[in-house]
C-alpha cells in the first residue's frame, strides 16, 4: 500500500493537508461540487470508495491498528467540459489516497451526469507523491502538467516535469501521450504573477491584502501588501533553494497590512523548498521547526513581459 519510510521534505508534508478552500474551483458549479463530494469512486487502491462531504476512511487493516485508507477529494483543481463531442459535459477531479504509511498516491477521476445522476466512470492511478502544476481541457483532450520521480530522484523528492494528455474513448480513459519536459526549476515560475493565497496553513490572507510574488532568473520581486520587494534566489533546485537577504521600500500602511507583510517577508527569508499542490505554488519553510508554507494562485491573466 505504502512505500518504505525515507526522507520526507517539507513540501511533500504539505501535500498531505487538505487545503483551505481560497483557491476557487474551476468551470464547475456548486451544486455539482456538492455531487462529487458525495460520490462513489472506482479503482482507488483496488476498489470502490464512496465519500461523504469529500472524505472516505474506511475501516483500520488489523485489529487495534491505527492505519486505513484514507481518500480525500481536492476541489481547487477541476475543469468541466465535453470530451467526447456528444454534447454533454464530463468533469476531471483528483483525488488523494493514504493508508498510512509515506505513500500518497494521486487519482485522476473522469465523472459523467446523465439527468441528475452522476458517475465515476474512469479513474487514472497517477503515482505516488507526484505534484499536479496543472490540467486543462482542450478540443476534448485532457493536458496533464505534473512533477513526478526522475530516474535520480527518490520516491519522497520529485522533480522531473511531465506532460500527459488523455482523451476519453468508449467510456475508457485512454493515455494518449506522454513527454518528460526536463527538471523542475525556477525557471517554470517565471512569467508570471503569483498571488499570495495563505500565509500559512489554514491562514488565508485577507482580502484586503494584496501580495505577489515575480521570478525572473535568480531574481524574486513584487509586492509585500504595502511595500514593494525584492531579493536574490540562491540554488535552484526544488528543494535547494535560498532567498535573501530581502531589500524593501519604506512606506507605512494599516496596522493589518503590515502585519501582514511583516510575518510574508520573515517567511520567505525561512524558505527552502518549491513545489505544486494542485495548481498552486508552495513554498515550504520550517517555523518553530514544524513544517509551513506560503501557498499561491498562478495568475495567468496578469503575464510579466
Amino acid at each position: 500500500m505504502s512505500n518504505p519510510p525515507g526522507p520526507v521534505p517539507l513540501i511533500v508534508l504539505m501535500l498531505g493537508l487538505i487545503v483551505s478552500s481560497c483557491a476557487s474551483v474551476q468551470h464547475v458549479d456548486s451544486s455539482s461540487l456538492q455531487q462529487l463530494r458525495n460520490l462513489s469512486y472506482q479503482t482507488i487502491h483496488g476498489q470502490t470508495v464512496t465519500l461523504k462531504d469529500g472524505v472516505y476512511e474506511g475501516p483500520t487493516f488489523d485489529a487495534g491498528g491505527a492505519s486505513r485508507l484514507r481518500v480525500a477529494l481536492i476541489e481547487q483543481l477541476m475543469v468541466s467540459g465535453d470530451m467526447t463531442g456528444d454534447g454533454n459535459n464530463e468533469a476531471a477531479v483528483f483525488l488523494t489516497a493514504s493508508s498510512g504509511g509515506s505513500g500518497r498516491y494521486t487519482y485522476l477521476a473522469i465523472v459523467t451526469k446523465s439527468g441528475f445522476s452522476y458517475q465515476n466512470i474512469a479513474t487514472q492511478n497517477l503515482g505516488d507523491r507526484v505534484q499536479v502544476r496543472a490540467l486543462r481541457l482542450a478540443e476534448g483532450t485532457l493536458i496533464l502538467d505534473f512533477i513526478t520521480a526522475g530516474p535520480e530522484d527518490t520516491a519522497c523528492c520529485p522533480s522531473l516535469n511531465m506532460r500527459n494528455t488523455y482523451r476519453l474513448v468508449d467510456g475508457e480513459l485512454r493515455q494518449i501521450t506522454d513527454k518528460a519536459i526536463g527538471p523542475l526549476s525556477l525557471r517554470d515560475l517565471e512569467g508570471m504573477k503569483w498571488s499570495l493565497a495563505e500565509l500559512a496553513e489554514n491562514e488565508p490572507v485577507p482580502p484586503q491584502v494584496s501580495v505577489y510574488a515575480v521570478f525572473d532568473e535568480k531574481r524574486l520581486s513584487g509586492s509585500s501588501g504595502c511595500n514593494r520587494y525584492f531579493s536574490d534566489i540562491k540554488g535552484g533546485g526544488p528543494d535547494s533553494i535560498v532567498i535573501g537577504p530581502v531589500g524593501a521600500t519604506r512606506m507605512m500602511c494599516a496596522e493589518s497590512m503590515m502585519q501582514v507583510e511583516d510575518r510574508y517577508l520573515a517567511a520567505l527569508q525561512k524558505v527552502r523548498q518549491f513545489g505544486f499542490m494542485f495548481g498552486q505554488l508552495a513554498l515550504g519553510y520550517e517555523d518553530n521547526n514544524k513544517p509551513q508554507r506560503l501557498l499561491f494562485n498562478p495568475k495567468p491573466d496578469e503575464v510579466v513581459q
